[in-house]
Parts: C-alpha cells; sequence; structure tokens
C-alpha cells in the first residue's frame, strides 16, 4: 500500500510542476503585461482591428480556438498551434470582410504563417451617433516544436509542445463618426501562444495576445494622423480541447465518429472575464455539425449569443460555415471558409489509407501488417525493416532494431477489434501509420462425424462468441456439439436480444439465488416463458438442454430444425 501511496504521490508531484505551477505563474505574468492604457477612440467604442476572429471552423464552435488550434486559423487564435498545421484557407463575411490565411511548413516541425485580413465594422453606436471603422491588419507568424535544436529534437516533451509568435501590422485603419472629421491611423502589436498536446485526444493552449507594452519599438499602440496614441488592450486566453468520442486513443471509442469539445477564457485588464466554449461532431471522417456559446467585449462590458456551423473535409480541402451575432450591430451574419491542403506540403502526414507493404521512398522500408487482418491467435507478429537512423514505436513502445535495420513485436490481442499504431521518428518528425486487426473466437466442433454439416453454422457460432453473446474464459475455446445447459442458454438468449438484466432481490429457486451470476437471465427467461422450471422448484442450470426444449424454444421464434 505504501509503494502505491508513494507512486501516487511521485504523479501528482509531475502534475503539480509541469501543468499546474507553470499556468499559474504564466496566468499571473500576464496581468502585469496586461497592465497599460486602454482608454482611447477605438477601445470606446468597442473596434480591436489587431485582434481579428474571422474563420468558419472556430467561430462555429463558439470561438474557443485556443486549445485547439489544429488548421491554419492557429494563425489568428494561438500561433504555437502552427508546428501541426498546413494549407491554405479563405474566410468571407462579405465583400469587405475578408481573411487570407497560409501555414507553410519549414521542416523540423515548425511552420510560418502568413494572414491578410480586411474587416469593417458598421453602424456602432456611440454618444454622437453612429461611426463606421475599416481597418487593413497583416500577420506574419512562426510556429515550432523547437526540433532544431539537437538536444530538444529527442525530446518526448518537445514532440508534443508548440510555441508561436505573431507580429501584427495595421497597415491601414479609417475611423468615421457622424458629425466629425474622419480619421486614420496604423501601428503594430505581437501574439504569444502555447499548445501543448498532452495525448492524441486532448490538449492545453495559452495565449498572450497584444502583450507589447505602448510605445515599446515603436509598436504596441495605434498611432493616429493627427496626433495621439491609443494602446491595445492586451488579451491573455488559458484554453483546452479534448476529442472525447473518436476512434483513435479517445475516452468512448466509437468507428467513424468524433466528439470534439474546447473551451477557453478570456483575460484582460479592466473588462469582464469572457467564457467561451463549444463541440464539433463529425461522422464519416467527412460531415461535421458545431455549435457554442460565445462572449464578446463591446463598448462597456460583453455580450453573449449561441453559434452554428457546418463542416465538409476531404483529404485536400475542406469547406466551413458559420452562423454568429456581430455584437456591433446585433444582427446574425454566415462567415464562409474554404480551406486547401497541398499535398507537396506534408511534413506530418497520418497515413490511414496508403498502407505501406513495400515502400522505398518512405521511412518504413518494409512492415508485416496490413489493414483490416482477420485472425484467430491471441497475438501478431509485427516485422519489418527501416532506413538508416529511423526509429519505430508500436503502440507507443520503441521498438528494437537490429544490425540490418530490421524489427519485430509481438502485440497481444483481444477479442473484437484491435488498433496497432505505427510511428516512425527521425531527427524529431513522425510520421503515422494505423492498423485495424479483428480477433475472432476459435469454435472447435466436437463430433468429427458431423463437421459437415456443423461447419456452416461454425461462422455464425464464432461471431456469436466474439461479440460476446457466448462467453468463454480466456484460457478456453468454444467447442460446438458439446451440450449446451440451462444456465448457458438463458444468457445467450437475453444477450442476443440485448435485453435489458433485471434487479434480482430474492432467491428465484431453490438451486437458483438471488446472487446466482446467471440469475438475472435465467428470471428474463422464466417471466418470458421461453425455459420453465422443473416440477420439484429447481432451475437446474447445469443441466444439458433436452432436444424437446431446444425444439420448443426454436418454435417460439418461428424457426424449424
Amino acid at each position: 500500500m505504501s509503494n502505491v501511496k508513494c507512486q501516487i504521490n511521485v504523479r501528482l508531484r509531475r502534475i503539480l510542476f509541469k501543468i499546474i505551477i507553470p499556468s499559474f505563474v504564466i496566468f499571473n505574468l500576464s496581468f502585469v503585461i496586461l497592465a497599460g492604457s486602454v482608454y482611447a477612440e477605438l477601445i470606446e467604442l468597442g473596434v480591436e482591428p489587431l485582434r481579428v476572429e474571422l474563420a468558419g471552423r472556430p467561430l462555429g464552435m463558439g470561438g474557443g480556438f485556443a486549445g485547439l488550434a489544429d488548421d491554419t486559423n492557429a494563425i489568428l487564435y494561438n500561433p504555437g498551434g502552427l508546428a501541426w498545421t498546413k494549407g491554405i484557407s479563405l474566410s468571407i463575411k462579405d465583400s469587405e470582410n475578408i481573411a487570407a490565411l497560409q501555414a507553410y511548413p519549414a521542416g523540423n516541425n515548425s511552420a510560418f504563417g502568413l494572414a491578410i485580413i480586411t474587416s469593417k465594422f458598421s453602424d456602432i453606436p456611440f454618444s454622437g451617433g453612429l461611426a463606421n471603422s475599416n481597418s487593413n491588419v497583416v500577420y506574419l507568424s512562426y510556429g515550432t516544436k523547437l526540433n532544431f535544436i539537437p538536444r530538444l529534437a529527442d525530446s518526448e516533451l518537445f514532440q508534443h509542445l508548440g510555441f508561436g509568435l505573431s507580429v501584427k501590422g495595421l497597415l491601414g485603419q479609417t475611423l468615421r463618426r457622424a458629425g466629425m472629421l474622419d480619421r486614420s491611423a496604423t501601428g503594430w502589436d505581437m501574439d504569444f501562444g502555447v499548445l501543448w498536446k498532452a495525448e492524441d485526444w486532448w490538449s492545453a493552449g495559452f495565449t498572450l495576445q497584444n502583450f507589447l507594452p505602448i510605445g515599446t519599438l515603436g509598436g504596441g499602440s495605434i498611432n493616429w494622423d493627427i496626433g495621439g496614441q491609443e494602446g491595445i488592450p492586451a488579451v491573455a486566453k488559458l484554453a483546452g480541447s479534448a476529442r472525447v468520442i473518436g476512434d483513435i486513443g479517445s475516452p468512448i471509442f466509437m468507428e467513424g465518429r468524433q466528439l470534439l469539445l474546447a473551451g477557453e477564457l478570456n483575460v484582460s485588464r479592466n473588462r469582464p472575464l469572457l467564457m467561451r466554449f463549444g463541440g464539433e461532431y463529425g461522422f464519416n471522417k467527412s460531415y461535421y455539425l458545431r455549435t457554442g456559446f460565445t462572449q464578446q467585449f463591446i463598448a462597456g462590458g460583453a455580450t453573449s449569443d449561441i453559434n452554428f456551423g457546418l463542416g465538409y473535409r476531404t483529404e485536400r480541402w475542406g469547406v466551413d460555415l458559420a452562423s454568429y451575432r456581430d455584437p456591433f450591430n446585433d444582427q446574425r451574419y454566415l462567415c464562409l471558409s474554404v480551406l486547401y491542403f497541398p499535398e507537396d506540403w506534408i511534413i506530418l502526414r497520418e497515413l490511414d489509407i496508403d498502407k505501406p507493404r513495400v515502400m522505398i521512398d518512405q521511412p518504413i522500408e518494409t512492415i508485416s501488417l496490413e489493414d483490416n487482418i482477420v485472425t484467430y491467435d491471441d497475438k501478431i507478429d509485427v516485422y519489418g525493416r527501416v532506413k538508416p537512423g529511423v526509429e519505430v514505436y508500436i503502440n507507443g513502445l520503441r521498438a528494437s532494431l537490429g544490425p540490418d535495420n530490421s524489427f519485430k513485436a509481438v502485440i497481444p490481442l483481444h477479442l473484437k477489434k484491435n488498433l496497432i499504431i505505427v510511428e516512425a521518428r527521425y531527427l524529431g518528425e513522425k510520421k503515422v501509420w494505423k492498423y485495424k486487426v479483428f480477433r475472432k473466437a476459435k469454435v472447435e466442433i466436437a463430433d468429427k462425424d458431423k463437421t459437415e454439416n456443423l461447419a456452416k453454422k461454425k461462422e455464425g457460432v464464432e461471431n456469436l462468441v466474439t461479440m460476446g453473446v457466448i462467453e468463454i474464459t480466456p484460457d478456453q475455446e468454444f467447442v460446438m456439439d458439446a451440450g449446451i445447459t440451462r444456465g448457458e442458454l438463458s444468457s445467450w438468449l437475453v444477450k442476443a436480444a440485448e435485453m435489458k438484466l433485471p434487479e434480482v432481490r430474492k432467491d428465484l429457486f431453490a438451486d437458483v439465488p438471488k446472487d446466482h451470476p446467471l440469475a438475472p437471465y435465467i428470471k428474463v427467461v422464466v417471466d418470458l416463458n421461453l425455459l420453465r422450471p422443473f416440477p420439484d422448484g429447481t432451475f437446474r442450470p447445469a443441466a444439458i438442454v433436452s432436444k424437446e426444449e431446444g425444439d420448443a424454444i426454436f418454435a417460439k421464434f418461428g424457426i424449424t430444425q
């Protein structure tokens, strides 16, 4: 018991020092950086030209994207996600609100980002009437796992940790207000972001937007044409995401289905705390439904609403559509995003279709696996050969290599579906292949003279055993024609019909007490009059089912022998 407590304490300390304390320090330091002047002409209208949020997928999920940041929109929400990102996207609200983004892989798990955004906010109410704001912004971003540093390239931690920096330039800002002179301005600021992909199914992120103090290197402010500076409010985001349903490593396994949840907290000096969270439900790995709760800053406070979205994805392109409410004029708008993923840009690719058998131009030259293998064995040998310098991980464990760069591993299998994940790692980069293996249960035929008759039924019985309708112990297999007991038949009938098991509060029969493992199944079949007790008040669960009893049960289901 003391060893268990010691291990728990060690794990808690690791979590404390790796996650909680760093997050607490960063989050509190952000309040120091958030200090500064925030009262000025744009801010009093609620306009923030250097904080752009225009993209179909994040908007459809309520805007809580900083802890996910797994596509080109990471440039706008968390540049730390660029380490995993590639592609081009174009988002359009209307002809005056357009965002064009590009994330280009630079090797060593790094990527450069470029974004050009034009935006317009119309009919903004203020004390003197209505105002209009037009702006043009350019983002230059860089995200990396720091794998270009040799000592970090082999670090497991830095395979999961991305850092990003964005330099944002306000190339043109125009402000028009009723009864006042038009004004224009320029300026620049920076964003910093961190994304930690702790596991395949969950991640956490932190971003600090517009963190430069006013006047630092000429940045951190908006400079007006007739003089005067306007401070740019900094915003800190603490965020996370989790794929709670999925087919790879998720807490709940559902093949072809996905439920992704994401959320964040927004903190800014002298402003209310904002919450954003949403979800994305995907099916067939192509179609997505999204919704989310969002809060946004407006002049004098914040506003809340519900967003909705749709999405479609292929390997090379995608389309996203979001419905959201503009807080300035309280109208609902649509945002359309089109994404493209160039094939020759791929640095990190998860191959789901093209499984390598003999792939000369890939890190793994040969491998014994194929997809959708069906086997009766309780283990499978995985072997092959890689190119020099390549490391192989199978289900998270590193495989040992021979002098000729060959590898071999024995993977245990359980009944039904098994997933084998093969990773090839080289100089900080990684490629992943996923294989599905289906293990069936063995069924033997006891009477060899009846082999021809029973062989036709063998496959059906194997499926029943594999799916758990017919239960066997791990150290034995099922033998056909060996006789079926009344207790076994009771459990098979209930499981095959997927009936709900009742609670047994008293003894059923003299030989079936309430705590008998088959008591719930026996109660169901007796209540349905499928099997009857004997006149002496016993059920005899260990007795072999007679031919007459079997024929009577089959007759009830309209089956003739």
